[in-house]
């Protein structure tokens, strides 16, 4: 869906559109500018300047009638077109995006559509039309955000944008490397680093998902072999690295669990050292379509792990009825674990359900040797948090791995009598 966010260039003078043209399209000016014509032939009047970040053709785009004005580049311009066919499918869903298109449409309504009543709108020349609050002003941003985002993104992974770092997963008995975490990261050409929880609802609404989703095990599994003898099996644990997978991702049946066989059979990795990270809010979002993927992936022998535990919605039967072999612990409650009774109490039960039905935990978020001290001594089995290693490139590993080992061993030695 996001190839229908194309990019078009218009020399200086060129028409963008005319009046009367079919109104199947908006525009969002990536870069130059345009002016906004009313009328034609001789009678034909300037009435605006829009330029960089300011949308228009969105009058037409939504109310299905033709152009009442007529719009031509003033210098070579790079524009964002908008076409119906993905304006209507979002209109299914929240969407900035949409957020701002009617906006507009609205305020145009509550206006007249005369030439006056546009130039009242636009005021002197190179002001927007969403000038005229700042929820309006809001609105516009996020909507420009999104859109060059949704193309950008389509284009990260063939542009080598996309990198996976690598968060160790500690046991606490003795602080032993027992697996990672992959964890997304799009460095973006000029934006710079773009986080996760921006531009994975973002991949999830257009169905770059999927691709990113089979890019991210690709890589993660590759990545293994280089991973793996940082780590230390025993008699409980197989080393493991850990992935998260989305819903539209786990929702997908047979393909999901195909290209999962099909990768670890490519990469010789054994099932048991792959972990499925969800949500619970993944699971309600399409609870009978992931139930069956994850029961057919534990199957494998592949290990499920329900993340953030106790933030979402879901109920404890989910537990009962889902083949999960973790229970992530949210940081809400691991960074309060010394400050709250309530989160201490959360805590405690948490590592005695999971206890009580065979399940491993880890805590996430420990920034300090105080909130792992406690966690150890509530019972928790294993550690995730910058106290022991933050996210990185696998490049860094190395380093990194000499220094937990110094720590490590001093641990090790206090454990030790005199």
């Amino acid at each position: 869906m996001t190839d229908a966010f194309d990019r078009e260039v218009f020399e200086g003078q060129e028409l963008v559109f005319q009046w009367g043209d079919p109104g199947d399209s908006a525009y969002v000016i990536e870069e130059g500018c345009v002016e906004v014509l009313t009328g034609v032939g001789p009678a034909q009047k300037r009435v605006a300047i829009l330029t960089e970040g300011a949308m228009f053709g969105e009058v037409a785009l939504l109310d299905r009638q033709p152009r009442t004005a007529s719009v031509r580049a003033l210098v070579p311009t790079r524009l964002i077109r908008i076409d119906r066919s993905h304006v209507e499918e979002l209109l299914l869903r929240s969407d900035s995006v949409i957020q701002y298109l009617m906006h507009l449409l609205l305020a145009r309504f509550r206006s007249t559509h005369d030439a006056a009543g546009l130039q009242h709108r636009q005021g002197v020349a190179g002001d927007t039309p969403h000038a005229d609050s700042s929820s309006a002003m809001d609105l516009h941003k996020a909507a420009v955000r999104t859109l060059s985002l949704a193309q950008d993104l389509s284009d990260a992974i063939d542009r080598e944008q996309l990198e996976l770092f690598y968060q160790p997963l500690i046991a606490f008995d003795q602080l032993a490397v027992v697996g990672f975490e992959a964890l997304i990261r799009w460095h973006h050409p000029t934006l710079g680093l773009i986080s996760p929880v921006e531009f994975i609802p973002l991949a999830e609404k257009t169905g770059l998902i999927h691709r990113i989703g089979q890019w991210v095990l690709q890589r993660a599994v590759a990545d293994w072999a280089e991973l793996r003898p940082f780590c230390v099996a025993d008699a409980n644990q197989d080393p493991f690295i850990s992935i998260n997978l989305s819903a539209p991702e786990l929702a997908g049946g047979d393909d999901i669990v195909a290209a999962v066989q099909k990768c670890l059979s490519q990469h010789g990795m054994a099932p048991q050292e792959l972990h499925i990270e969800l949500t619970e809010t993944i699971i309600i979002q399409k609870m009978d379509d992931v139930a069956s993927t994850l029961h057919r992936l534990r199957a494998l022998g592949i290990g499920i792990a329900l993340d953030d535990f106790g933030t979402g919605y879901a109920g404890l039967d989910y537990l009962q009825s889902l083949p999960f072999t973790c229970l992530k612990i949210d940081k809400a409650f691991v960074q309060q674990v010394n400050h709250s009774d309530r989160s201490l109490h959360i805590i405690k039960a948490a590592l005695e359900l999971a206890r009580s039905i065979g399940l491993s935990t880890i805590a996430e978020g420990i920034e300090d040797a105080h909130i792992g001290y406690r966690l150890s001594s509530l019972g928790c089995s294993h550690a995730q948090g910058y106290h022991y290693g933050k996210p990185m490139p696998k490049q860094q590993m190395a380093e990194w791995a000499i220094k937990h080992r110094a720590a490590q061993t001093a641990f090790l030695a206090d454990l030790t009598p005199s």
